[in-house]
């Protein structure tokens, strides 16, 4: 069948994008040279605290006092912005896997009106997650469909009689029925991988210990938050500040994929109730109590993130506002003196970010202030203001893409400001209100036209922008005629105060009208995501190849022939079988109907044919197949193909068997492992059954995927490939796994 370039290699492995290469060359290049990136944000810290010093000291003298201090005070939050900054990024430790430790694990699935599209791949990647575990479907929508399903899968399912407090009111109602050691939340949406606890558990053989956050990793890559594939808005937070918040312990609970110490959330009196962000209010809880909070930063959970920008701005005002709502009288936590000092300066870093909105205004005032009026917010505006301020800018921009790594520029992050500026405004008053503060749950599994009615969402920036934008053309229109007729209508300003307002305000407008174009032209029609996959299918008997799938439709290339003869076009209903894979690595066919909605051709030629829509499966466990597949297999083997790739190789010699032939493991890594056998039987693709005796006697089993077969010099063959384990708690005995950049992770690691 002929290629096509369109055609997905591989599928996405959800990995830090911090520590893997993105479309970002210089953030990339800094992931591998760290040590430069520190020298450049310790010379913008200098060159930013000798520009306000300056500023302070030489521009406050004949400034106007009601224009230099909230201008002074702006650009202050900004150095101090960059300063939170520096001290979360400065360094991300190594993440390995702890030894996992055998513990009851209660599973929660909160959920109140999410469709069971959403639900149901939550639950059977539930299911699959390796340990003694315990579902709980937490319904606070009491509807019936859950029961049944609840009831179907063998799970709890749990209802309350009110909705009060949301989502903290739901899990608390089940919290005195729970009896496991540990407790797992998930949101609705939030699939886990079969080796979360594998992963997890270890780290509470620390008593202190209260809470385990894992990375929030979204599976629709045609988000409205998504700049590509695995690189979105939340992956500075997820794989470069969260971990860098480990060293100053201010890591906090992030609502979902969090493991959390029973004993210790019941002693705290369970979940917080006090803002709309439950998640951060219980961690200052537990904190304040003497716990402590681990970030691990592996990504174990794949959830959907906003498709369009309404959902999006409903999740950020949230967030937005329990998070400000969270320094009001009577609360402030985050500030408590039980806190360390630390951890009271990282939790600041959160609510400034909210703020920011003021930074904003302060600035625009400014601008508007000097364009029209030339109030002069600062004494002295000569040559040197431009050398000290652009090079404060210039180093400060250099250092945040230091710092973050490859997984945001310094426009987006401007950028992603202005999108939530409004959110942001309208959250400003809950600091001062005392009103219960009501929980909107993020609309999933919606459509993106685009259009006006997404733009009206940022009307608001692009008002202000527009507002800017005015007031420069005016005071250049006034500059002209002061040229060329010697007499203008404009109180005169200073070169200096005219070059940096057009600097400040052309940027910000390119900003605000790029994105709102990407915001009009953004049409996504599909409301379930399909993943991206390579699987042998048939089409009416025919040989096929799958490129996307989900649980409620695929995408299908067969030959023309095949269209041809059977007579295919939209509307026909066709045979449709494909060959998925379990976790335990092992085969399974699912069978159904696919109803064509589209067909179009595929190569250039015309060979191929790609044929799209929905699938109707022939029984749920058919259906139950491809749902295990998409959402469980599809990101854990591509995250173990990753670190099969990256991860060192530890050299072993353990008695194995290949498909029953007798074979010696001569190197493991965390998800790969090369044997001799005197044999070459399998091909290269081909999905060999494995088992190894360790040293203690026991046998683990699992299955390799060949990737090379070698002769060696002594007529024995050397296999290797990537590896899939039915479980991989024991694999912490041989080899670790760190999250560590590409170009440093070629050494060996020692063993946990």
């Amino acid at each position: 069948m002929e290629k096509n370039p369109q055609e997905p290699t591989q599928p996405y492995a959800p990995m830090p994008a911090s520590v893997v290469k993105t479309r970002l060359r210089l953030g990339s290049w800094f992931q591998q040279h760290p040590t430069v990136g520190k020298f450049v944000s310790i010379v913008a810290l200098g060159a930013g605290s000798f520009y306000l010093w300056w500023r302070l000291v030489f521009t406050l003298p004949d400034a106007n006092p009601f224009f230099f201090w909230p201008l002074f005070l702006a650009e202050a939050f900004g150095f101090v912005t960059f300063l939170i900054l520096v001290v979360e990024a400065w360094e991300i430790p190594l993440t390995p896997r702890l030894p996992p430790l055998d513990l009851a694990v209660d599973i929660i699935i909160a959920t109140y009106d999410e469709d069971i599209d959403i639900i149901l791949p939550t639950v059977i990647g539930a299911l699959q997650v390796r340990g003694r575990t315990t579902i709980w479907l937490c319904d606070d929508g009491r509807r019936e469909e859950m029961r049944l399903l609840a009831e179907k899968y063998g799970i709890n399912y749990q209802v309350r009689d009110n909705n009060r407090y949301a989502k903290a009111g739901n899990i608390n109602a089940v919290l005195p029925k729970l009896k496991g050691d540990l407790i797992l939340v998930l949101d609705a949406d939030h699939v886990p991988s079969p080796d979360f606890l594998e992963a997890t558990t270890g780290y509470f053989s620390d008593p202190k210990l209260a809470l385990v956050q894992t990375a929030h990793s979204f599976r629709n890559h045609n988000s409205v938050m998504h700049e590509e594939v695995g690189r979105h808005e939340q992956s500075l937070f997820f794989d470069v500040l969260l971990p860098g918040r480990n060293r100053l312990k201010s890591v906090f609970w992030c609502g979902s994929a969090g493991l959390i110490r029973r004993a210790a959330l019941v002693s705290v009196g369970g979940m917080a109730i006090a803002t709309s962000t439950e998640d951060f209010e219980t961690s200052l809880s537990l904190q304040v109590a003497g716990y402590e909070i681990k970030y691990h930063n592996e990504h174990l959970v794949q959830g959907l993130a906003p498709d369009n920008l309404e959902a999006y701005t409903i999740q950020r005002f949230r967030w937005a506002q329990g998070t400000i709502g969270s320094y009001r009288k009577g609360g402030r936590k985050a500030w408590s003196p039980k806190l360390s000092f630390a951890q009271r300066f990282s939790y600041t870093g959160g609510l400034i970010y909210h703020v920011t909105p003021l930074q904003r205004l302060a600035y625009t005032v400014s601008i508007l202030a000097v364009t029209l009026f030339a109030i002069q917010p600062v004494g002295y505006a000569g040559e040197y203001y431009l050398y000290f301020w652009g090079a404060w800018v210039l180093l400060s921009m250099l250092a945040v893409s230091a710092l973050e790594r490859g997984v945001t520029q310094p426009l987006e992050g401007i950028r992603n400001h202005l999108i939530v500026f409004e959110a942001f405004l309208n959250a400003l008053p809950s600091m001062f209100s005392n009103k219960e503060m009501p929980f909107v749950v993020t609309p999933k599994n919606e459509v993106d036209l685009g259009g006006w009615r997404s733009v009206k969402l940022l009307r608001l920036p692009i008002i202000i922008t527009s507002i800017t934008l005015l007031a420069l053309l005016i005071r250049w229109v006034d500059l002209y005629l002061t040229a060329v007729t010697g007499q203008g209508f404009l109180t005169p300003i200073t070169a200096t105060g005219i070059i940096v307002a057009s600097i400040f305000g052309v940027v910000e407008a390119a900003i605000v009208f790029s994105m709102t174009a990407r915001v009009y032209n953004r049409r996504q029609y599909r409301k379930l995501w399909r993943f991206p996959v390579s699987l042998a299918a048939k089409v009416a008997g025919d040989k096929a190849k799958c490129i996307d799938l989900h649980h409620a439709g695929a995408g299908v290339i067969v030959a023309k022939s095949t269209v041809d003869d059977l007579a295919i076009a939209e509307g026909s209903r066709v045979p449709f079988t494909i060959q998925c894979r379990t976790t335990e690595g092992s085969s399974i066919l699912a069978r159904g109907v696919l109803a064509v909605s589209n067909v179009r051709p595929y190569s250039e030629a015309g060979a191929t044919v790609r044929l799209g829509g929905p699938v109707e499966w022939n029984t749920d466990t058919d259906r139950d197949a491809v749902v295990e597949h998409c959402y469980v297999v599809e990101p854990y083997v591509a995250r173990n193909q990753a670190w099969a790739r990256r991860a060192p190789r530890v050299p072993v010699s353990l008695s194995a068997n290949l498909a029953e032939l007798p074979a010696n493991c001569i190197d493991l890594s965390i998800y790969g492992a090369a044997f001799m056998c005197e044999t070459d039987a399998w091909a290269v693709g081909e999905i060999v059954p494995v088992s190894l005796t360790l040293e203690d006697g026991l046998v683990v089993r699992g299955n390799l995927e060949v990737k090379n077969v070698i002769l060696g010099e002594d007529e024995w063959f050397r296999i290797g490939g990537t590896t899939q384990w039915a479980e991989t708690s024991w694999l912490h005995r041989y080899t670790t796994l760190a999250m560590v950049p590409a170009s440093r992770n070629r050494s060996v690691l020692p063993p946990v």
